[in-house]
């Protein structure tokens, strides 16, 4: 796979799940936990967004690892590593500011 075509795929499925988060947060987005501190939060929606992520990874790359912000490592066998933040900027995400992207 060269450079360009695991860009296109990052940018795919970060669309995906951006355009998912923006659907739902109006419902979803009052579940709310608290990681390392009262101001280190996660959603529900922080975690459907890295399970899909983790899916069309997956499909698309079955042997590629993952590690993800809420979910951990995934192991796998080849040399390619994801790095997830499923959204960057949830306290923005949950206020409603346009300042907040899927990583």
């Amino acid at each position: 796979m060269t450079e360009l075509e695991f860009l296109r795929l990052a940018e795919e499925i970060a669309r995906e799940a951006g355009d998912m988060l923006l659907a739902k947060r109006p419902t979803m987005s009052g579940e709310i936990e608290t990681k390392s501190s009262p101001t280190d939060v996660v959603t529900a929606l922080d975690k459907a967004s890295e399970e899909l992520i983790r899916e069309r990874i997956l499909a698309a790359r079955p042997g590629d690892r993952i590690l993800g912000e809420e979910g951990g490592e995934e192991p796998g066998e080849s040399d390619v590593r994801w790095i997830v933040d499923p959204i960057d900027g949830t306290v923005n995400f949950l206020y409603g500011l346009p300042d907040w992207a899927v990583s």
